[in-house]
C-alpha cells in the first residue's frame, strides 16, 4: 500500500506517549509499505532525519501552530468563541498545510490517509475520493469533559464547557468523514461507534519496547517515587499539582523521608514552582527516563484527567516497577487491581497504597513480575503493528 500520514508534528524525539506510539507503529508500517509523513516541522531537523532514517519519508510544513501562552493566546481563545470549530482544530488548521496535503495526494497517490490525531480529520473532510482513517489516541471530548469536572475557577469552567461541547460535535462529524478509525481500548472504540455505527473501528492498544524498557539491576531507593510524562500536556500538569498539594502532605505524615520526582519535558512555570516543596523534584526534559524509573521503589500515576491509555504504565511494568494509579490513569489497560497494579481514587487511598508498597517489598516484587508478564504477552509493538497493518489493508479493500 501507499500510506500518507498527516500529523501535528514529527513523532521524534520519543519524549511523549503520542510520539512513542506513532513512531513505533508507523516505522513498522514503513518497513512493509510505501509511506509519507506530512507534519508541521523543519527539514533537516533531528526529527526529520530520524523519520527519514526509519523510511517514513517526512514532508515538512513550516510550524504555524500558535503558542499556548501570552496575550495573543488568550485573544485567540476569545476569538474561538465565534467559531463552530473547537480551538484544538482551528489552531492547527492552515491553508499551507492543506495545500501541502493536496500536493502529496497528487504526487504520491496514496491508497489511504492516516490522520494521526483526530483534529486532523478536518483535512480529509472534502477528500471523499480518498480512503482515510482517524487514529484516536484519545477521545478528545472525554478529556475536555474531565477538564470541566476538575476545574474550580468559574470563568475557566464556563469556557472549558463551551470547548467540550464543540469538541464532541466535531468528533461526531469527523468520524462520519472517514472510512475507518482505530482506538486504544474497547471502551473508546464503543464511544466512536456511538458517533457512527457504520464505521469500522479496530482496537490497537498502546505498546512498549520490551528491550528498551527492561528491568534494571540498580537498587531502588525505598523512599523514592517517580512519575514520567510530557509536562506540556495539561492532564500531566494536573496530576503533578494534585499529587503535591493533596497527596504528598498526607504521605509525608506516614513516611517523613519520602521523595517524588516528576520527569518530563517542558513543565510550565506553575509546575516548575513545585520544586520549592521539600521532597519534590521537577526535572524538565531529560535524555533518558529509565535511570529515574530504575531508582524509584514505586511508580505513581495520579491522573484525574485523561483518555486513551497510558504508555507510561506499560513502560513501568516492563521495568518490573510496582505501580499505584488512579482508575482514570489505568483505564484502557487490561490490568487487575491487586495483581499487576494498585488503584486509588482519593488522596487517603493513594497514600495507603504507597505506604503498603514501601513496607512490603514482597508485594512490590509480585506486582512487578506480574506487570512484566502482562506486557510481554499483550503489549509488544510488533504484534500491534501487524494488527494495524491488517486493518488498513481491509479499509483499502473496502472491507
Amino acid at each position: 500500500m501507499k500510506i500518507l500520514v498527516i500529523d501535528e508534528e514529527f513523532p521524534f524525539p520519543l519524549n511523549s506517549g503520542k510520539r512513542t506510539r506513532s513512531f513505533n507503529l508507523i516505522k513498522r508500517l514503513a518497513a512493509v509499505h510505501q509511506l509519507r509523513y506530512l507534519a508541521y516541522g523543519k527539514e533537516d531537523s533531528e526529527s526529520w532525519q530520524a523519520l527519514s532514517g526509519a523510511g517514513m519519508n517526512p514532508v515538512a510544513v513550516p510550524p504555524q501552530v500558535p503558542a499556548k501562552s501570552g496575550p495573543l493566546f488568550y485573544l485567540r481563545l476569545l476569538a474561538n468563541l465565534f467559531s463552530h470549530l473547537p480551538y484544538i482544530v482551528s489552531s492547527h488548521y492552515s491553508l499551507q498545510f492543506a495545500n501541502a496535503l493536496h500536493n502529496c495526494v497528487a504526487d504520491f497517490a496514496p491508497d489511504v490517509i492516516l490522520c494521526e490525531w483526530s483534529p486532523y480529520g478536518v483535512y480529509v473532510k472534502n477528500l471523499t475520493y480518498m480512503k482515510s482513517v482517524i487514529v484516536a489516541h484519545n477521545i478528545e471530548s472525554r478529556i475536555w469533559q474531565r477538564y470541566f469536572e476538575n476545574e474550580c475557577q468559574l470563568v475557566k469552567k464556563w469556557y472549558i464547557r463551551k470547548q467540550a461541547v464543540k469538541v464532541e460535535a466535531f468528533e461526531r462529524a469527523a468520524f462520519g468523514w472517514v472510512d475507518g478509525a482505530t482506538a486504544v481500548s474497547s471502551d473508546e472504540a464503543e464511544v466512536i461507534n456511538s458517533f457512527n455505527r457504520q464505521l469500522p473501528v479496530e482496537v490497537i492498544a498502546n505498546g512498549v519496547d520490551l528491550v528498551f524498557f527492561a528491568p534494571d539491576k540498580v537498587t531502588a531507593d525505598n523512599d523514592q517515587l517517580v512519575f514520567t510524562g510530557a509536562m506540556d500536556w495539561r492532564p500531566n500538569q494536573d496530576a503533578a499539582v494534585y499529587f503535591v498539594n493533596e497527596i504528598f502532605p498526607l504521605l509525608q505524615a506516614s513516611c517523613p523521608g519520602i521523595k517524588a520526582c516528576f520527569v518530563g519535558r517542558n513543565p510550565p512555570p506553575h509546575v516548575r514552582a513545585l520544586n520549592e516543596v521539600a521532597g519534590i523534584t521537577i526535572t524538565g526534559t531529560v535524555e533518558d527516563v529509565r535511570p529515574y524509573m530504575a531508582k524509584a521503589a514505586v511508580y505513581i500515576v495520579p491522573l484525574r484527567i485523561g483518555g486513551g491509555s497510558r504508555l507510561k504504565i506499560l513502560e513501568a511494568m516492563a521495568m518490573k516497577k510496582a505501580v499505584v494509579s488512579t482508575t482514570i490513569g489505568a483505564e484502557g489497560l487490561d490490568v487487575t487491581d491487586g495483581r499487576e497494579i494498585l488503584l486509588a481514587d482519593s488522596p487517603k487511598q493513594f497514600v495507603k497504597q504507597i505506604v503498603e508498597l514501601v513496607a512490603d517489598r514482597d508485594l512490590s516484587l509480585r506486582l512487578g513480575e506480574a506487570g512484566r508478564k502482562l506486557v510481554e504477552a499483550e503489549y509488544g509493538w510488533d504484534n500491534l503493528a501487524d494488527k494495524l497493518r491488517s486493518f488498513l489493508e481491509r479499509v483499502v479493500r473496502g472491507g
